[in-house]
């Protein structure tokens, strides 16, 4: 799916942005979901969706009984996009409620190029108010007892070192959360115990899970364990842990490290790509016996990502969705980790 290049195509324009709040819901399916719904109502859904979809990404519009209204990959401009949501809120005033046979409209590129209508199927969907009682949402399963949720921001910095006001684009801020498990939690509880009142290094496995989710941009350009199997560099990469004196409350460590990842082999990278970031990590981990109870995260460095360099300058990102958009920056950056236990973080669990 290419969700994050939508998201800053749509949402750079503040009017396009004004229209989805005010008329429509926006949905980011998951395209595991998609391609493989479960078995359940839900799934029915998804197989409705996904029936009359172009390719395995793009944009969609439906009414409230789960009916697709319209798809589209790519806009002729920026122009376009507004002229899109006009169009298909228009069709859906037409059919709201899935009273009537509805077929869904497809367009290569929104409205030049469009594609055959795909007829609606004459299923009527069964509409829930919620997941059953006992039954989990599929896109948030439910973590084992005990899992870590660590949720990351991570900024890009202006000349002054300060956050650049702008965070629709991935490449100025992002969002991500990651997992620590119970049996890395322990494997971190032992080094610590065998410390002492020495400083340790934690163990390679625990900074590297760290590391891999401060970049920023989307997940193309991930620069350690990137989703192509692409080679990363590491060139160093390691966290080291102090016992801090306390007389009260749970034992706390020092957290401090350095990492330095480099990649030029990202999913859908072309000549002159490439992802580097340098990072200084500094923080505090709280343990009770093998368990982490707390960990605060702060990293800061710079970071230079070039995406898309084959192409012009002045491209039009909503013409070329399907490839991403073109990045080419360098610029300080900072990352904040905060994780905590999934009970406390409100997650559910098994």
């Amino acid at each position: 799916m290419f969700a994050g290049a939508v998201r800053e195509t749509v949402f750079s324009n503040p009017e396009v942005s004004r229209r989805v709040n005010a008329d429509f819901v926006p949905v980011a399916l998951k395209a595991a979901l998609v391609n493989n719904p479960p078995e359940d109502e839900e799934g029915r859904l998804y197989r409705e969706i996904a029936r009359s979809r172009i390719a395995p990404q793009g944009m969609c519009v439906a009414n409230s009984a789960g009916k697709v209204l319209g798809w589209t990959l790519m806009f002729d401009d920026q122009s376009s996009i507004p002229s899109f949501l006009d169009h298909s809120l228009k069709r859906y005033r037409d059919n709201p409620g899935g009273t009537r046979p509805v077929a869904a409209e497809r367009y290569m590129k929104f409205p030049s190029v469009r594609l055959d209508d795909s007829p609606d199927s004459g299923q009527i969907l069964p509409v829930s108010d919620g997941h059953p009682t006992g039954k989990n949402c599929p896109a948030k399963p439910p973590l084992p007892p005990g899992t870590v949720v660590a949720r990351v921001i991570g900024r890009a910095l202006g000349p002054d070192g300060n956050p650049v006001a702008e965070t629709v684009g991935q490449d100025r801020y992002v969002e991500d959360r990651f997992d620590i498990s119970v049996s890395l939690q322990e494997t971190v509880a032992q080094a610590l115990a065998k410390a002492g009142t020495r400083r340790v290094r934690l163990p390679d496995e625990f900074a590297r899970l760290c590391m891999t989710h401060a970049y920023l941009g989307m997940l193309d350009v991930q620069p350690l364990s990137n989703p192509c199997g692409g080679n990363s560099d590491l060139r160093h990469g390691d966290f080291w842990a102090e016992k801090m004196a306390s007389s009260s409350g749970p034992p706390t460590w020092r957290l401090e490290g350095r990492s330095d990842v480099f990649t030029d082999e990202m999913a859908n990278a072309g000549p002159g790509d490439l992802h580097e970031v340098r990072l200084t990590w500094a923080g505090f981990i709280q343990m009770d016996g093998s368990r982490m109870t707390r960990l605060l995260l702060s990293a800061r460095g710079t970071e230079k990502l070039k995406f898309g360099s084959s192409r012009g300058g002045n491209e039009n990102a909503a013409a070329s969705l399907p490839a991403g958009r073109r990045i080419d920056m360098e610029c300080g950056v900072r990352y904040g980790v905060l994780a905590e236990p999934v009970e406390v973080a409100g997650v559910k669990s098994y």
